[in-house]
């Protein structure tokens, strides 16, 4: 689905204080959940006028939200569940993929199908939707000019100067209550990551620019943090705030874990290389470098994966594993070497009965690196045998 081409016939310009264009809990996640629990409830009538309530009562939301996203039982977060689903159909309202045909109680018919089924296949396509339309509603409600300025010069100034100009707009657009400008800054935090993500900028964490570009776990929902973390399952974000957590810095969150997980790989092999071959660059006692086997760059969904990342020497990193000791460059014939020893690796902790690392996200990293179609429930034995032809 092309959605650049689909929203040149479309206008995002939002009148003042109607309808849904943008909300804390707009994420590519939620979108595809939603966009999947609509393409159920219209699996034997494609022409079926159906409301908010019909989504929040449908089994497939309840087992996503409590399976995918480790949510409670609806009942004990009514709340949360109501925002999932109203904020994601009024988005999609708003884009012209729904149809709006009644306001008390909010009812909605399907416009768009083939944009409905595409962002149902997965959060990538959704998260495609999302960059598309949010270049879209930047163009049509007068923000090109702030953010360009931003794209051609990403630092906190610039950043700073699209957030204002988004909160002078949202006064007036959207349901501000007073001066509070936090519930404001939460919607901006999207627009603006979805728009560095899509452009390779530096993002925004906790309101701060971040070092290097704006890695895919900003933009979702289901995003682990050192808030949820260590949160019981079935028990809420709020609950744990209010019960567990006294104080939370929320200063670099995605440096602070991808740290713990370098650190984590590092201990794990004994902060020695993972690739002990002399014949391949290995001199002992030479220090260790954490390599992203995917680069994190290109990647990000993988940035913090501990199936991603490999124990190096400085000299096997920044000279067989990139190239010219480029970082964002890749040695693809070494990326195959540590693939294939990573592997070896995950397969030894999986025989141990650790739980370290998940074979599951190897394979979807393999799927990407050769274009396999590789099934991600495949074995161990299955992996090795595939692995072994190249």
């Amino acid at each position: 689905m092309d959605f650049k081409e689909y929203f040149q016939t479309k206008s995002l310009v939002k009148t003042p204080r109607v309808g849904v264009h943008y909300e804390q809990k707009t994420t590519p996640d939620l979108l595809w959940c939603v966009a999947h629990v609509i393409l159920d409830l219209i699996k034997d009538n494609s022409g079926r006028v159906f409301s908010d309530a019909d989504v929040r009562e449908s089994r497939l939301f309840d087992s996503l939200m409590q399976d995918y996203f480790s949510k409670p039982p609806q009942e004990e977060a009514e709340n949360e569940y109501n925002k999932v689903s109203s904020y994601q159909l009024g988005v999609f309202s708003f884009a012209g993929i729904l149809d709006q045909i009644d306001v008390r109680p909010k009812r909605y018919r399907i416009s768009v199908l083939e944009a409905l089924e595409y962002i149902a296949v997965n959060d990538f396509n959704a998260a495609h939707f999302l960059g598309e339309y949010t270049e879209k509603f930047i163009q049509d409600n007068g923000f090109s000019n702030v953010f360009e300025n931003y794209r051609q010069n990403p630092n906190q100034d610039n950043h700073l100067r699209a957030k204002e100009a988004y909160w002078n707009w949202a006064r007036t657009h959207t349901a501000v209550k007073g001066d509070d400008r936090r519930h404001t800054y939460r919607v901006f935090n999207k627009i603006f990551n979805v728009f560095c993500y899509k452009n390779r900028l530096p993002g925004e964490d906790a309101s701060n620019i971040t070092p290097g570009v704006c890695p895919y776990t900003f933009l979702i929902y289901n995003r682990e943090n050192f808030r949820d973390k260590d949160m019981p399952t079935g028990m809420t974000r709020q609950q744990y705030h209010d019960e567990v957590l006294s104080e939370i810095d929320e200063g670099g969150v995605v440096e602070t874990l991808l740290q713990k997980a370098k650190d984590a790989v590092k201990l794990k092999h004994g902060n020695n290389s993972e690739i002990q071959d002399p014949d391949l660059g290995y001199l002992p006692n030479g220090g260790v470098h954490v390599h992203h086997i995917l680069p994190r760059y290109s990647y990000s969904q993988f940035s913090l994966s501990k199936e991603n990342l490999i124990s190096l020497t400085p000299g096997q990193h920044l000279s067989r594993a990139h190239i010219e000791a480029n970082t964002r460059t890749i040695n693809p014939e070494f990326q195959i070497i540590c693939l294939k020893k990573k592997f070896e690796h995950i397969r030894a902790s999986l025989d141990a009965g650790e739980d370290f690392y998940d074979l599951k996200e190897f394979i979807k990293i393999l799927k990407i690196c050769f274009h396999w179609t590789l099934d991600e429930d495949s074995s161990v034995e299955q992996v090795d045998t595939v692995l072994a032809t190249i």
